[in-house]
């Protein structure tokens, strides 16, 4: 399974939480990408430890397509690929065709050769989010509206099933496990 993560501190403890329990759980082979501004709010957020514990395979993008995961996802070579979470930047770019990053490149490549890429955007209702600032103290944000119209461009786009709840994420790993 290949795991994306882009450049925002949502659910962000939440998915190396789940990460730890499906490789432990369910035997989940896991590489984890990330783009550059993923990396530096992994780093941000002081989770970058606890990720590099949790997961044995994390790779951080230094170009589009360095290190080379879109051949592999053209061909299938993954079960999945879940990019969670992803930021509104990120979730604006696929919704437009702008591949200028590792995980928007990976997302685009994968479609092209036939792979469903799963997507888990930080910004999907008009009420504003709860999450929290890298201290830990509470963050509440406003979710615009150029921001929902990309959310509901990307629920149209083929090859992209955009999951609307965390919860999700884990029940998608365990069909596919059990595929």
């Amino acid at each position: 399974m290949l795991w994306g993560i882009t450049g925002t501190g949502f659910v962000l403890q939440e998915s190396i939480d789940l990460m730890k329990e499906i490789q432990e759980d369910f035997g989940v082979k896991l590489t984890v990408i990330l783009s550059k501004e993923g990396a530096a709010v992994v780093k941000w957020y002081r989770k970058w430890l606890s990720l590099t514990e949790v997961v044995e395979k994390v790779k951080v993008e230094k170009t589009p397509n360095i290190p080379f995961y879109a051949g592999p996802l053209q061909l299938g070579k993954y079960d999945l690929f879940l990019v969670s979470p992803v930021s509104a930047n990120t979730v604006a770019k696929v919704a437009y065709g702008i591949a200028d990053t590792l995980i928007t490149n990976c997302v685009a490549q994968a479609i092209k050769g036939g792979q469903t890429v799963y997507i888990f955007p930080s910004d999907q209702e008009s009420k504003p989010i709860k999450t929290s600032r890298p201290d830990g103290t509470p963050l509440v944000l406003k979710i615009r509206d150029i921001e929902l119209e990309n959310i509901k461009k990307l629920k149209t786009m083929e090859g992209i099933i955009v999951l609307s709840e965390f919860k999700d994420i884990r029940n998608l790993i365990i069909e596919k496990v059990n595929q």
